[in-house]
C-alpha cells in the first residue's frame, strides 16, 4: 500500500525466522516466476553460534554476487544490496550484487524455471573461481566479520574491487602527511648520495652553534 500504510502493516518481529523474513521482504521484495514460485534476495536466518548468535540476520541468495552465501546482520543488508521496497534509501551498496540480482530476476521472472534451475544456469556462465576460493566458500556461511583472513587468501578484497572500503588484502595505503609527503617536503640536502652524511653533520653543528 502507499502512504503510511506500509508502516501500519509492518510485521512484528517475534524472534522467528518467518517474521524476520516478512520484515526483510518489505525492504527487499521477493520475486515470483510464471509458476508462482517465490524467490528471496535474502534468506532470513538466526545464527546459533558466532558473532551474530541469536540476532536477526540473512544470507545473500544472489548467485553471481561475490558475497553469495554469506551472512549479514539485518541492519547491514541495505549497505550490501540496493533497498527496493519503501521507506529505506541507500546510495552505498554493492554494484556487483546489484548486477547479479538484475540478471537473476530477469531470467527467473520471465519463465517457469525454478530458482535452483536458474541459479545453475547462471553459475555455468560465471568464470571459474580463483584458486583457493573453494576453501573460502566452505567458510562463507560464517558471519561477515570473521572473513578477514579468507578474503585476504581468496583475493576477494572489497577495496581492490573498487569499493569504498578498507583493504583486507594486506595492501597499505600511503596516508597524507605520512612518510610520502615528508619525502616531498624534505630539503635538498637530504636527497641522498654521498653528501647526506656530511650535510647532516653540518646541520647538527649549525644547530649547536645556534643554541650556544
Amino acid at each position: 500500500g502507499g502512504g503510511g500504510g506500509g508502516e501500519r502493516l509492518r510485521p512484528a518481529y517475534d524472534g522467528s525466522e518467518a517474521t524476520l523474513q516478512e520484515r526483510i521482504s518489505l525492504v527487499f521484495p521477493p520475486t515470483t516466476n510464471a509458476r508462482g514460485e517465490v524467490w528471496h534476495e535474502f534468506v532470513a536466518v538466526i545464527p546459533r553460534e558466532g558473532k551474530y548468535c541469536g540476532q536477526p540476520c540473512a544470507v545473500c541468495n544472489v548467485v553471481g554476487c561475490p558475497m553469495h552465501g554469506r551472512i549479514f546482520h539485518q541492519k547491514n543488508l541495505a549497505t550490501h544490496a540496493r533497498p527496493r521496497g519503501g521507506g529505506v534509501r541507500s546510495s552505498v551498496f554493492s554494484r556487483q550484487h546489484d548486477a547479479a540480482y538484475n540478471a537473476f530476476v530477469a531470467a527467473f521472472s520471465a519463465g517457469e524455471a525454478s530458482a535452483p534451475e536458474v541459479q545453475r544456469q547462471i553459475a555455468e556462465t560465471l568464470p571459474p573461481p580463483p584458486p583457493g576460493a573453494e576453501e573460502g566458500e566452505a567458510r562463507a556461511r560464517r558471519p561477515a566479520s570473521s572473513f578477514g583472513s579468507s578474503r585476504r587468501r581468496s583475493g576477494n578484497c572489497p577495496a581492490c574491487r573498487g569499493k569504498h572500503r578498507a583493504h583486507t588484502c594486506g595492501k597499505r595505503l600511503r596516508r597524507p602527511g605520512g612518510s610520502s609527503s615528508y619525502r616531498r617536503r624534505k630539503p635538498s640536502w637530504m636527497g641522498g648520495g654521498g653528501e647526506e652524511q656530511f650535510d647532516a653533520a653540518a646541520e647538527h653543528r649549525h644547530k649547536r652553534q645556534r643554541h650556544s
